[in-house]
């Protein structure tokens, strides 16, 4: 243990307990953003920090888009703190020093993990731990109401309101499986800020998450909404104040022409 500035000890990691950090922090998805994130395993914290060389500044002008990727990675490292027994104490203040820092990490204090934490860190590596839902619907309600907070609303789109969805509803649905069997949850921020867009980022990869958990297909995408003017026309659709910042498609598993076939 060494003591930090606030004199309460702080963990140190284990050399496991790293490897385990690293490996839930890979397990985040790239879209088509090739690693914009680095991680810095200290003694007892965890330094994540934003690639600002971006080769694909003209699409991702500002960041946005990897932004909300670090924020992929955030929230497979709090899922790992957890899981490894300790409650996650996560800094998202700038740093005049480290102006591409996105989050520091450390543990806070010890926590036994629960159920819920050992099914949403099985779904880091793909794993079903529950049975799918019987109403997406109902169920997509539940989990957008447990993701909200600290200026992110999450809105539960059925496939109609997706596609009536100005400028973007035609590209989101084609991405889609074509028998409506899916339903998608719009991540909005209040702000633009750094702060708000790494928050939008965890939402996004927890909704992943949890349609991984129950056997479910989870898609994120931030590229219908990449142009400004996108996003201002869409702030404040239906009444959710804020500007989207990415859509979260959760489908059935598409089956296999054998398995359409297969009889029990």
């Amino acid at each position: 243990m060494t003591t930090s500035l606030t004199g309460i000890p702080a963990h140190v990691w284990s050399t496991e307990e790293k490897r385990i950090l690293v490996a839930a922090a890979r397990q985040a998805p790239k879209r088509w953003i090739d690693d914009p994130w680095t991680l810095s395993v200290h003694e007892d914290s965890l330094d994540l920090y934003e690639r600002l060389a971006n080769k694909h500044w003209l699409r991702d002008r500002g960041g946005r888009a990897r932004l909300i990727l670090c924020g992929a990675v955030l929230a497979n490292l709090e899922c790992a703190i957890r899981v490894l027994g300790w409650a996650p104490l996560t800094d998202l203040t700038s740093d005049v020093f480290a102006l591409d820092r996105v989050a520091r990490l450390k543990s806070r204090c010890r926590v036994r993990p629960v159920a819920a934490d050992f099914a949403r860190f099985a779904a880091l590596s793909g794993r079903e731990t529950r049975t799918a839902p019987s109403s997406p619907a109902s169920w997509g309600r539940e989990v957008a109401e447990a993701n909200e907070g600290e200026g992110i609303r999450v809105r539960v789109l059925m496939p109609p309101h997706v596609r009536d969805l100005p400028k973007v509803g035609g590209k989101i649905a084609r991405k889609a499986a074509p028998d409506d069997s899916w339903v998608a949850f719009l991540v909005v921020t209040a702000t633009e800020t750094r702060r708000q867009l790494v928050r939008a980022g965890v939402v996004a990869q927890r909704l992943l998450l949890a349609s991984t958990e129950h056997g479910l297909v989870g898609t994120a995408f931030t590229e219908p909404f990449d142009a400004p003017a996108v996003r201002g026309t869409l702030a404040g659709i239906d009444g959710v104040p804020g500007f989207p910042q990415a859509v979260v498609v959760v489908e059935e598993p598409r089956k296999t022409p054998a398995q359409k076939g297969r009889t029990s």
